[in-house]
């Protein structure tokens, strides 16, 4: 998981459904019953299945799953309602009795994130928040006041909270709070995070960073031993060290991974190059 920046200027074809979207939100909340409101979703589900709205939200993240940080190929791109238009589960699955659903919010830029089938639907309706006191039950309340159990990819702080290690396995970062720590955990386990063949490829991206890394420091220090050799060896040195850089950009597949795999090593200039990405 990397940040992701959804920009204050939107494209024209996004003005556009948005205008289309806040008139559909209009009927939902003017819509007496709960079943109105249902129905009403599902006759406009379309909308949110729009491909500008799809194609747009694909590039901010260089058409990589918001959560497993993969590729999109074959499969598609599925809109994922970050607080659930319909039923709530709490973290243990229970369906929350005291509230219906996010219906206000199903066509609500701000409540889409992008993501491949297998997370979303193991996900499905899971909203748990840290304090149920600030839970907004309609659209009077503001949902912003809420901490969700999940970690949210467009929010600055929480992609920050999860690392990798050389097997492709996350986990929470050292030293976080309990609270974010338990934040990490869940949103690993209801999102398939640590798939076996996900963790399979991160695991060959961060051993393919180790061994650009380690060839450079290598080619760099053979060069100073070897003048009749120096420019080969630092040439190759630096197609080394620009392709390790060209896998620390955030288009690229699992990025993050690259970024811990190299963070890891520990000396000043691991740090540095990361930090200059």
């Amino acid at each position: 998981m990397i940040k992701i920046v959804i920009p204050r200027d939107l494209p024209d074809e996004i003005i556009v459904w948005k205008a289309r979207a806040e008139e559909i939100t209009a009927e939902i909340i003017e819509a007496v019953t709960l079943e109105d409101k249902k129905r009403l979703i599902t006759r406009y589900k379309n909308h949110w299945r729009n491909e500008d709205l799809v194609n747009w939200l694909s590039s901010l993240s260089d058409d990589k799953c918001w959560y497993t940080e993969a590729k999109f190929g074959g499969d598609n791109q599925e809109i994922e309602h970050f607080r659930p238009k319909g039923q709530v589960k709490d973290k243990d699955g229970n369906v929350h009795d005291d509230h219906d659903g996010y219906n206000w919010l199903a066509f609500d830029l701000d409540n889409y994130r992008l993501c491949k089938g297998r997370p979303n639907r193991r996900k499905s309706t899971f909203f748990p928040i840290i304090d149920e006191r600030n839970r907004a039950i309609s659209e009077e309340y503001d949902w912003r006041d809420e901490t969700p159990l999940f970690l949210d990819p467009i929010e600055d702080e929480d992609p920050l909270f999860i690392t990798f290690d050389e097997n492709g396995i996350p986990a929470p970062e050292d030293e976080l709070e309990d609270q974010d720590q338990r934040r990490v955990e869940f949103t690993i386990d209801k999102y398939f995070l640590d798939d076996t063949v996900l963790n399979r490829r991160r695991a060959l991206t961060w051993s393919t960073c180790r061994e650009l890394y380690y060839s450079y420091q290598h080619k760099m220090h053979e060069a100073k031993n070897a003048p009749n050799d120096r420019v080969r060896l630092r040439t190759e040195a630096k197609k080394d060290l620009e392709t390790l850089k060209s896998l620390l950009m955030s288009d690229k597949e699992f990025s993050k991974v690259a970024r811990c795999s190299i963070e890891k090593i520990g000396d000043r200039f691991a740090r540095n190059l990361v930090s200059s990405i």
